[in-house]
């Protein structure tokens, strides 16, 4: 199988989203699947045996980016997302395996090129930006309108929590949602 994973973040960075990026890309890896992964410029070099890393362009104004929103992100995210239309638009995949807000992008993919997705969902996205920003309560029910769209569309959805599954079900009962509980092997070494 051919699959476009999608990291928006540091990689590698020994923290939470990327360890569990890691994790899947030695399980693909290991099962002889190609993996073209597109992720910020940041982050430490790791090789693995038919996976391919794309990395943002890096910009001063871009570096040192931190867990959560932020126009950083936002930024390297557009990158993101030109580099992963090149990569469709050249490239021939069967899934898109996409994390946090990366699941638009993947939306976008689908309903512009047919490519199913799966959506590795590490927390609310509606919830977390409410969180930092509470002004967008008054915002809540449009941004739930776009989680919902992004869950619905999904092939599956993969939470790192029942809770989290609880939540995905409002959204679109029946989806297939597997629940992978995030893990922390920082006290392991690489």
């Amino acid at each position: 199988m051919n699959i476009l994973m999608l990291a928006p973040h540091p990689f590698y960075q020994a923290r939470g989203t990327p360890i569990a990026v890691d994790l899947v890309l030695r399980v693909l890896s290991s099962r002889g699947e190609v993996v073209d992964v597109v992720t910020f410029a940041e982050g430490e070099d790791i090789y693995y045996t038919n996976v391919k890393i794309y990395r943002t362009p890096s910009f001063k104004f871009t570096r040192n980016i931190r867990p959560g929103f932020s126009g950083k992100k936002l930024i390297c995210d557009l990158f993101v997302f030109i580099k992963a239309i090149q990569l469709v638009r050249t490239g021939c995949y069967d899934l898109v395996h996409a994390g946090e807000e990366s699941v638009f992008i993947a939306l976008f993919i689908k309903k512009v090129f047919g490519i199913p997705y799966v959506y590795d969902m590490d927390s609310s996205l509606v919830g977390q930006l409410i969180d930092k920003y509470p002004g967008l309560q008054f915002f809540k029910a449009v941004l739930e309108i776009f989680e919902g769209a992004a869950v619905k569309n999904a092939k599956a959805v993969i939470p790192v929590c029942r809770a989290l599954a609880t939540e995905v079900q409002r959204y679109s009962p029946g989806k297939k949602i597997v629940v992978i509980p995030d893990i922390s092997l920082l006290s392991q070494s690489r």
